[in-house]
């Protein structure tokens, strides 16, 4: 594994902490809040029991008192059924059902201006056989529901609930929803204070032998309930904390790489420089050993040519001996001083020079390697009277190193051959050099100008880098294309005319 992808593994892993953390807290407060409606529920159930019961003995007490055998109405039913009510106003209505055949009567009990008999039909009576059984009904969308209880044969005791009344006095917490439900019945429903993020909801059958009640509780959970803010933030500053460690962490890995790799190419660059100064001066001495090649023979030609006219006491001949030795003296000290002017940064030495001359000068220099290796040189000069201003020593190498070049790539060539034309054209001398050789990768081709860059098994990649800062240095310019071999281009400006 990279150790730069090492920190962003720890924030995703931190990330993924705090994320099950969340989830943890979340499922714990859901599961307490769960536990707590459960619980609330089991406290309702229980108190909503005792109060089913109340109802149970409250039908008892008044069916004891119907079998007293009084006539109704009765001023002692009317007195016990005032009685309840006003201590359970969640009662809403007591009476008494008489049937006779199809006809019913009926007196309420609950009126506080006394006993209040009603006709009733007997067709929407429960059915009951056995005497002291019961049964419960209400009607579809009422808040209310009834129980029956058969005290004696055709006799029946009502008693009407108001289902609202059962759990209205802070039964459940303010914020749970409810419903009752009287079978399928929904007698009352309360729904949860806010909106939730999350929901649950508990039941349970009322534990009664006569009222057969279903209570169901609800209640929400909002996102602030399940991640309280007191235990979140610790964790969301925490994670900051760390992922600005991290990333202050990564910033210095980073820094300090940085600083490895400007130290690596800062030695790189030192050794190459150093690769540089040594091939230069290698490639400086065999320049100047090549140009010093031709003035020292030279004067030792002459010199022996000073001898013989001695000897055979030739004083014309001895004369120009003596003058053909100083003009290669003296040539050989300007290679010199070029050279040393190139090695210290100097300026060039601008003269002017016909076009023909100066391309007669380099190739003075080269001719003999050519024609050692076999080359034939076809030269073309189509320029007419123009003048160049140049650096002769600087020109002569550009062209020597060109034409050098060409050689090495047509050993081995049949019929190997270099063309070489100077003409004016635009206000510039353009010197056309190309060779019938196998010319330039097309994948190097972008790219040999560059220092140290080569093509040869045993080249440094600094003989063209150098031709291009002379003839820059000329204000000119240098390029390579292929064209059945390589092909080298130079232009230089011409002397203008006054």
């Amino acid at each position: 594994m990279k150790r730069e992808h090492r920190p962003l593994l720890v924030i995703l892993a931190g990330l993924f902490t705090v994320l099950v953390v969340f989830v943890l807290v979340a499922a714990f407060n859901y599961r307490s809040g769960v536990n707590d409606l459960s619980r609330s529920l089991s406290e309702a159930g229980t108190r909503l029991a005792e109060k089913l019961a109340q109802h149970e003995a409250h039908l008892t007490a008044l069916a004891a008192v119907v079998r007293m055998g009084e006539q109704e109405p009765s001023k002692s039913v009317h007195g016990l059924a005032e009685a309840i009510g006003a201590f359970y106003p969640r009662i809403t209505e007591i009476a008494t059902i008489r049937v006779d055949g199809q006809q019913a009567a009926k007196v309420r009990y609950d009126r506080p201006a006394g006993p209040e008999a009603e006709g009733l039909g007997s067709a929407g009576l429960p059915a009951l056989a056995a005497l002291g059984s019961t049964a419960v009904r209400s009607q579809p969308g009422e808040k209310q529901y009834e129980i029956y209880k058969l005290v004696a044969p055709g006799f029946y005791l009502l008693m009407t609930i108001d289902a609202g009344g059962l759990i209205a006095d802070g039964l459940l917490p303010e914020d749970y929803g409810y419903r009752l439900w009287l079978g399928e019945n929904r007698l009352v429903e309360r729904p949860s204070a806010a909106k939730a993020l999350l929901d649950a909801t508990r039941s349970l059958d009322v534990n009664s032998a006569t009222q057969p009640l279903r209570l169901e509780v609800s209640r929400g959970f909002r996102a602030m309930e399940l991640l309280p803010p007191l235990v979140i933030l610790p964790l969301v500053l925490l994670l900051a904390v760390a992922i600005c460690l991290l990333a202050e962490y990564r910033r210095v890995i980073r820094a300090g790489r940085q600083q490895e790799r400007r130290a690596a190419l800062l030695e790189q660059e030192t050794k190459l420089a150093h690769a540089g100064r040594v091939n230069a001066l290698g490639e400086m001495a065999s320049g100047i050993a090549h140009e010093l090649a031709q003035p020292v023979a030279a004067l030792l030609s002459q010199s022996q040519a000073a001898r013989r006219a001695i000897t055979l006491e030739r004083r014309d001949i001895l004369e120009q001996a003596l003058d053909a030795n100083v003009r290669e003296a003296k040539r050989a000290g300007d290679i010199l001083g070029r050279m040393r002017a190139y090695i210290a940064g100097g300026t060039s030495q601008i003269e002017t020079v016909p076009i023909e001359r100066a391309l007669a000068e380099a190739m003075r220099l080269a001719e003999p390697d050519l024609a050692r290796r076999g080359i034939t040189v076809d030269t073309v000069v189509a320029s007419g009277d123009c003048m160049l201003r140049i650096d002769m020593i600087g020109f002569q190498q550009v062209i020597h190193n060109i034409l050098r070049n060409a050689a090495e790539s047509l050993a081995g060539q049949d019929d190997p051959r270099i063309s070489i034309r100077a003409e004016g054209s635009n206000g510039q001398a353009v010197f056309t050099i190309a060779d019938n050789g196998p010319g330039i990768p097309s994948s190097a081709l972008p790219h040999i100008f560059e220092p140290f860059f080569t093509t040869k098994s045993d080249g440094m990649g600094l003989g063209l880098p150098l031709c291009a800062r002379l003839i820059e240095k000329m204000d000119g310019s240098i390029e390579a294309t292929n064209a059945g071999g390589a092909r080298f281009t130079v232009r230089l400006p011409l002397e203008v005319s006054q």
